[in-house]
């Protein structure tokens, strides 16, 4: 064969790589005086090297009219053919996977086109980039009634593909039964792998420590990495000394995958001030569950965890226009009777998800509260198959210090529809425990049966039109599906949340009776484990918009702001409104979700559920109203960091009793005026006034 010569040429991309010779250990002062985030006593790791903005902005230039594809051939036999042909064009080819019948390859926009006509190719796409879309958890989902039963995922392996896993961590650590790499390194978006070996594969013992220097930076405190370590310690994390509790697995081993790279892009990262970030791209992320499918010899897989993704997509995004399968790999992981988990994406979008969580042979995973309140920046719609918890969710960390690295024992709360899917693959754990022959769709089916229906509103796009609809979405419940001793069906479970604003509320929940939900699942329990796919094509199949080329990522962890100064009512009424303001869209809704996890009256008294509800809650003005108004307020100047539930607001009065009096009177019905309009003006006057 004989591919038209393509015009990306060898001699721009060897320019472009000698903007990259910085020699190890010598991050360029420039880059500190540039971002200006470099403090004068801290040094650098000595393995860490960072583009400064003028070498980044010429590899940016060299590329410009420049794509990274992924080529699927119609034969893995025709991989090595058209990756000969490329590079005698003079074309990047980056990665070549035979066994999987795809290729990556860096060409100009203008050619794709003439490329998807080559009698070899099946389908060419962008190679987008994903990214990073316990313990009160733990007993909202009963998990820990059956670790007392003995059932605790003991012989089952959870395989969790993310950034990597802090080896050491008490939490995690002897667990680790396998570990694999796969991390572009790719001049075109300024990525750098963070395999320890610095290629682009490693596989092995330590291939991915999510503690190498390369998962920490210069320009952004912290480790980088830390996501997955989290992800792991929701699913399956063991009780030991330090740790709040067990994970929801804490008797299944661990396979870790470091699927992402790190990224200089500014368009990728959302701008100069958050560089470096780490995105994984959809050829690793393929590649990644490919790898897991070739362990199930070895090991007894029950879950594969994917808490990432990119796009968004209203429908089932299984095939391209020609027919071409978006993400085969999930599906053949499906009928060898490992669940691929992924999370449906922190966008706050109704009726949409991202990529992968719109592929029907995986398992689509949105977060709720500890009240069983959907999480308002969790994406929901028909396409979620399970609900689970995924706000303030405490679990595993990596240190953020990298001389520290390999002597900690952190754990942090996170807020995601990231944390939320790991407690669905840890539940899949314990199930295959109980139930060892169950094919996925009957496990599915078990959750989905036995789960708690949550019934949201929902949109659907009806030509021009979104119509709004009732959609009814099960949050797990493992008590439900394993009770090992069913008994005559007990009440829905009642939740004791408590009102301490720092701290996630316990609750106690009891067995449910069996439900169907009314949303129809993806997949029926039948005995062929494999999804069939839906023919109708999605335009954002590739996991981004078809007007965006470089989607701007999504921050997939939600957590509590470091502000200074507390906002009045009206001020936040200001904030929530259409204008633009201080704070984006993504951050009103993670404070509104922080807020309602940890109060009583929100949303189960007033729902504040949406940027819109909490404006109008905000700016009421009757007795009640007006509480709602303030505490409303209260909520989420604590969520934005101004103050902890310790924090002293008048006199020896603290935040957490403040509320707890608040909330006191708002739910009790005979309280009277004078109680409820106090509570309203003492908020006012003392929470939510500035200092």
């Amino acid at each position: 064969m004989r591919l038209r010569r393509l015009m990306a040429g060898t001699a721009v991309l060897a320019v472009t790589a000698a903007t990259f010779a910085i020699a190890p250990g010598t991050a360029s002062a420039a880059s500190g005086t540039f971002y200006g985030t470099l403090s004068g006593t801290l040094q650098a790791p000595p393995e860490i090297d960072e583009p400064t903005r003028a070498e980044t902005e010429k590899a940016l230039k060299a590329f410009e009219g420049k794509v990274r594809v992924i080529i699927d051939t119609k034969a893995a036999s025709q991989v090595d053919d058209v990756a000969k042909d490329l590079k005698t064009d003079g074309d990047k080819v980056v990665l070549e996977e035979a066994a999987e019948s795809f290729l990556v390859a860096i060409v100009d926009k203008a050619d794709v086109a003439q490329l998807k006509k080559e009698p070899e190719v099946e389908s060419v796409k962008v190679d987008t980039l994903t990214f990073p879309t316990l313990l009160a958890s733990t007993k909202v989902i009963g998990a820990d009634k059956l670790h007392a039963t003995g059932v605790t995922g003991s012989g089952l392996t959870v395989a969790v593909i993310d950034t990597g896993i802090d080896r050491n961590h008490p939490f995690l650590k002897d667990r680790i039964v396998a570990e694999a790499c796969f991390s572009t390194a790719d001049i075109r978006d300024i990525a750098f792998s963070l395999c320890p070996n610095h290629h682009a594969e490693q596989v092995g013992a330590g291939s991915a420590d999510a503690e190498t220097a390369n998962c920490y930076s210069l320009l952004q405190p912290g480790n980088l990495c830390s996501h997955g370590t989290h992800v792991a310690g929701i699913a399956a994390g063991k009780l030991t000394s330090g740790a709040p509790a067990d994970g929801v697995a804490p008797g299944a081993s661990i396979i870790a995958i470091q699927a992402f790279s790190k990224i200089y892009d500014p368009t990728s990262c959302g701008g100069w001030d958050n560089i470096p970030c780490i995105g994984a791209y959809q050829s690793n992320v393929r590649q990644a569950v490919a790898h897991v499918e070739t362990l199930t010899s070895a090991h007894k897989i029950a879950a594969a965890n994917l808490s990432l993704g990119g796009g968004s997509s209203a429908t089932d995004c299984d095939r391209l226009p020609n027919g071409q399968e978006t993400f085969p790999e999930a599906a053949s992981l499906r009928a060898k009777g490992v669940a691929t988990v992924v999370s449906s994406g922190n966008e706050h979008t109704a009726g949409a998800v991202s990529w992968p969580a719109c592929v029907s042979s995986v398992v689509t995973v949105g977060a709720t509260d500890d009240n069983d309140a959907v999480a308002p920046f969790s994406n929901q719609g028909k396409q979620l198959e399970l609900f689970a918890p995924g706000v303030g969710v405490t679990s595993s960390v990596p240190s953020g210090d990298w001389w520290k690295r390999k002597s900690n024992n952190t754990y942090d709360s996170y807020s995601g529809t990231s944390m939320a899917a790991p407690h669905v693959a840890g539940a899949f754990a314990l199930l295959r425990q109980k139930k060892p022959t169950a094919s996925v769709d009957e496990l599915l089916t078990l959750l989905r049966n036995t789960g708690k229906p949550i019934t949201y509103d929902s949109f659907a796009t009806i030509g021009d039109e979104r119509i709004a609809t009732k959609v009814t979405t099960p949050r797990i419940d493992l008590w439900a599906a394993l009770n090992p001793a069913p008994t005559t069906p007990t009440p829905t479970p009642t939740t004791t949340p408590s009102a301490t604003p720092s701290v996630t509320p316990t609750v106690t929940p009891t067995a449910t009776p069996t439900v169907t939900p009314t949303t129809k699942p993806t997949q029926t329990a039948t005995p062929t484990p494999t999804a069939t796919p839906k023919p109708t094509p999605t335009p954002t199949a590739t996991g981004k918009s078809p007007s965006n080329v470089n989607p701007i990522p999504v921050p997939d962890l939600c957590g509590r702001g470091k502000g200074k100064t507390a906002l009045t009512a009206a001020q936040w009424a200001a904030e929530f409104h259409k204008k633009p303001g201080k704070f984006t869209d993504k951050t009103l809704i993670c404070y509104l979700s922080l807020s309602q996890n940890g109060s009583k009256v929100f949303p189960e008294a007033t729902d504040s559920n949406s940027l819109a509800k909490a404006y109008k809650v905000l700016k009421g003005k009757s007795a009640r109203a007006a509480l709602d108004r303030e505490l409303l307020a209260a909520w989420l100047n604590w969520a934005h960091g101004v103050y902890n539930g310790s924090s002293k607001v008048h006199g020896t009065t603290t935040l957490k009793s403040a509320v707890a009096v608040a909330e006191k009177h708002r739910l009790n019905t005979k309280a009277t005026a004078a109680q409820i309009s106090g509570a309203a003006k003492y908020l006012s006057a003392y929470v939510n006034k500035s200092k």
